[in-house]
């Protein structure tokens, strides 16, 4: 664990110094290239394009950056995590498996799936776990090209419950690419609230429509109605046996450290972190995940 902001600020000038070095020596070997090829340059271009290439990887993929991110999250991330919930697990290389969105069967999970800065804990009674998600789906354009885009990119909470829902419910938010909306035969319904504003925002999915209600009270439409307006990332939710999955598509990482050529200041870390905690701690108290209801 590291104890000093200065251990990190280290780190970052190792990772920083490592960029420079590269870069110089990319940017030398690209123009003696040139002047030695002269008209035969239009030949080496492949070449010269791989030695840049190889350059940039090796100062942008270096162990120095590795080891700057992993201070990092060790110093700002993990102790920022740890002043606001009861922490059970933190790792910023591991992420959320591809088989737990599959089995909620309300997402697309795309052809390239990756996950990271996994958290699990505890937030007033309320046991949690999230990590960023990155999915993107594969097309073909007419030349028969590969192209990926991303359909989400943001973070995947999973909220526990003693209490096992008896059927299942989608709420999602007009615009979130990689809904799967239920098909006819699933026996999912569509069903709309007395909001007129929820049903502008959100569209509502459910196995059965009478015990949604139960579920979805006028307060807590309300409160999701808010925070889809608050925040600019299209969003998901599905009730699934003892757990609420909720998907942010905002299209960011989470708990990032800054452009690696800034100075760091550590006021300024920690009030970004402690904004990357909120979105948690939000969802908890604005759905009141600790009520009755849920538990």
């Amino acid at each position: 664990m590291v104890t000093t902001f200065k251990e990190v600020e280290t780190a970052r000038q190792a990772y920083l110094k490592k960029i420079w070095k590269y870069c110089l020596i990319g940017g030398v070997s690209l123009v003696a290239i040139t002047i030695l090829s002269l008209g035969a340059f239009l030949v080496l271009w492949p070449a010269t394009l791989f030695l840049v290439a190889l350059f940039f990887y090796l100062a942008f993929g270096s162990k120095e950056r590795a080891n700057y991110y992993k201070i990092y999250k060790a110093y700002f991330v993990e102790k920022g995590l740890r002043k606001v919930f009861e922490l059970t697990k933190y790792d910023h290389a591991l992420g959320i498996n591809k088989s737990v969105l599959d089995a909620v069967g309300m997402i697309n999970t795309g052809d390239r799936y990756s996950s990271n800065d996994y958290v699990a804990g505890r937030y007033k009674d309320a046991r949690f776990e999230q990590a960023d998600v990155h999915i993107e789906t594969e097309t073909r354009d007419s030349k028969g090209n590969v192209h990926y885009y991303t359909i989400f990119r943001g973070r995947w909470m999973i909220f526990e419950f003693p209490k096992k829902f008896d059927f299942r419910l989608e709420v999602v938010e007009k615009g979130f690419r990689a809904a799967r909306t239920p098909k006819n035969g699933r026996g999912f319904e569509r069903v709309e609230v007395e909001s007129p504003e929820f049903n502008q925002l959100f569209r509502i999915y459910a196995e059965d429509g009478f015990e949604m209600f139960y579920l979805l009270d006028p307060s807590l439409i309300h409160n999701i109605t808010e925070i889809g307006q608050k925040y600019k990332g299209k969003l998901l939710l599905c009730f699934v046996d003892n757990k609420l999955h909720i998907g942010m598509d905002d299209r960011k990482d989470a708990f990032e450290p800054p452009n690696v050529f800034s100075k760091l200041n550590e006021d300024t870390e920690n009030a970004k972190i402690s904004e990357d905690m909120h979105l948690i701690t939000n969802f908890v108290d604005k759905l009141k995940l600790v009520k009755k209801i849920f538990q």
